[in-house]
C-alpha cells in the first residue's frame, strides 16, 4: 500500500506539473504580443524578399495589434540574418522571412553556420515563386538557346549577378545543365544586382519573376526563360526552360516565416492563424500574385516537413551540378 501511495503522489505531482505548464503556456499565448514584433529579412530593401516581407508585415500588424517592424540584414547570402535569428530569444518577438536559401546555405557553403531544422521553429509557409533567367539587352542574343551558344563561344567572359543563394543555385544549375562557363558576381540582394544588370555591369541574372516583369515589358532586360514547369501569369509570353530547350533546368523558390527554435507552440499557432488571415486578405493576395507568388498557407508541421524534404532534393542538385562555394 505504501508503494502504491508513493506512486499516486508521484503521478499526481506529474499531472499537476503538466497542468501548471499548460496553464503557463496558455497565459503566454494570451499575453502575446504585448510589444512590437521584429521581422528579419536577409536581403537589401527593395528586393523580392523585402517586398513580400513588407506586404505581410503591414497586415500582420493589424492582426496582432502591435507593430511588425521589418529589419533588413543583408550579407553573406542571408546567412548573417539566419544566424542572428537563430540566436534571438524564442519568445515570438523576433521572426524571419526566409526563402529556400535557408536550406541552400546550409548545404552549399563550406562553412556551416546553422542547421535549418534544429535551429528554427517552422511557423508559416507563404508560397512558391518562379525565377526568370534574364540578360542585358547589350548581349547579342534573343533567347536562351542563343545565350547558351554565345556563352559557349565566349567561355569565362560572361558574368551573372548572384543576389541570393537560392537564385545562385539556379544560376549554377543553368551553368551545369547547359555546359557553360559564366562568372559569379555577388550582390547583397536583387535590389542591388538588378541595377548592375540594367547598367550592363553584369550580363545576366536569375531572380524572382515579379520585380523583373515590368523591366521585361519595358525592354530594359531580355527574358530568356522562366525556371518553372509552367509559364507565369506575370509574363505569359516568356517560355519555360523546357520550352526553351533546357528541360532539366527547373528550380522554383519558396518563401516562409520561421522563428528561433523553442518558441512556445501557442505562440507559433497564434502567428500561423494570423498569417493565414493576412494572405487571405484580397489586397494582400493581389500584391503577392503580382510578385508571381501564389499563397499556399500551411501548418507548422507541413513547413517543417517541406524543409526536411528540401534538404535531400537540394543536396542532390548541388552534388549533380558539382557546386562548391567557399
Amino acid at each position: 500500500m505504501a508503494s502504491f501511495a508513493r506512486w499516486m503522489r508521484r503521478t499526481a505531482a506529474v499531472v499537476a506539473l503538466g497542468l501548471a505548464c499548460a496553464t503557463a503556456m496558455d497565459a503566454v499565448a494570451q499575453a502575446y504580443p504585448s510589444r512590437p514584433v521584429r521581422l528579419y529579412v536577409g536581403f537589401a530593401p527593395g528586393g523580392p524578399a523585402d517586398i513580400v516581407a513588407r506586404a505581410i508585415a503591414q497586415r500582420l500588424s493589424t492582426q496582432l495589434g502591435q507593430p511588425v517592424v521589418v529589419e533588413n540584414k543583408p550579407g553573406a547570402d542571408s546567412r548573417i540574418m539566419a544566424q542572428q535569428l537563430a540566436a534571438a530569444p524564442p519568445d515570438g518577438y523576433t521572426i524571419g522571412l526566409v526563402d529556400s536559401g535557408l536550406v541552400v546555405n546550409a548545404l552549399m557553403f563550406a562553412e556551416k553556420t546553422y542547421d535549418p531544422v534544429r535551429d528554427f521553429s517552422p511557423v508559416f509557409f507563404i508560397g512558391e515563386i518562379p525565377n526568370f533567367i534574364v540578360a542585358t539587352p547589350k548581349l547579342p542574343v534573343a533567347n536562351l538557346a542563343e545565350f547558351i551558344a554565345y556563352a559557349k563561344a565566349n567561355p569565362g567572359k560572361l558574368n551573372y549577378a548572384a543576389t541570393a543563394s537560392s537564385t545562385m543555385l539556379a544560376a549554377e544549375m543553368l551553368k551545369s545543365t547547359a555546359g557553360i562557363d559564366v562568372v559569379r558576381v555577388p550582390y547583397k540582394g536583387a535590389a542591388l544586382g538588378t541595377p548592375a544588370l540594367l547598367a550592363g555591369d553584369v550580363h545576366c541574372m536569375v531572380s524572382a519573376v515579379g520585380p523583373l516583369a515590368p523591366l521585361i515589358k519595358e525592354g530594359k532586360v531580355k527574358a530568356l526563360a522562366v525556371t518553372a514547369k509552367q509559364r507565369t501569369p506575370v509574363s505569359p509570353d516568356t517560355p519555360t526552360t523546357a520550352e526553351a530547350g533546357l528541360p532539366a533546368m527547373v528550380y522554383v523558390n519558396w518563401y516562409a516565416i520561421v522563428a528561433p527554435a523553442g518558441v512556445p507552440r501557442p505562440i507559433v499557432d497564434h502567428l500561423n492563424a494570423d498569417l493565414r488571415k493576412v494572405v487571405a486578405d484580397p489586397e494582400a493576395r493581389a500584391q503577392l500574385l503580382a510578385m508571381g507568388l501564389e499563397p499556399a498557407p500551411s501548418s507548422p508541421e507541413e513547413l517543417g516537413a517541406l524543409v526536411k524534404a528540401d534538404i535531400g532534393k537540394i543536396d542532390k542538385l548541388i552534388k549533380t551540378a558539382n557546386i562548391k562555394i567557399e
